[in-house]
């Protein structure tokens, strides 16, 4: 579920991506099995986090989570990383 709409979300924002992914994949390659999708995430992560060391680098900085539920049960949890940059 979750999974699926990241794709979507990401094909409605590149060109690239929505030429690929889902109805458009090529025959069967439509890469939405469990270990597939857990490697893609695993490689988003990453991407995630070296931007994110990119821009912080040695600087100080704080993480802060907050999870909450909502009224259909479903946990959700907000991550904000606040940190001063070199300017």
């Amino acid at each position: 579920g979750n999974f699926l709409e990241l794709i979507t979300f990401l094909a409605s924002y590149n060109d690239k991506v929505s030429k690929v992914v889902l109805d458009n994949a090529p025959r069967n390659a439509k890469y939405i099995s469990h270990m597939i999708q857990k490697e893609i995430l695993h490689i988003l992560a990453n991407k995630v986090r070296h931007k994110i060391h990119e821009n912080i680098k040695d600087s100080k900085f704080c993480i802060i989570i907050d999870e909450a539920g909502d009224e259909s049960k479903r946990e959700k949890m907000a991550i904000v990383l606040r940190y001063i940059d070199e300017k």
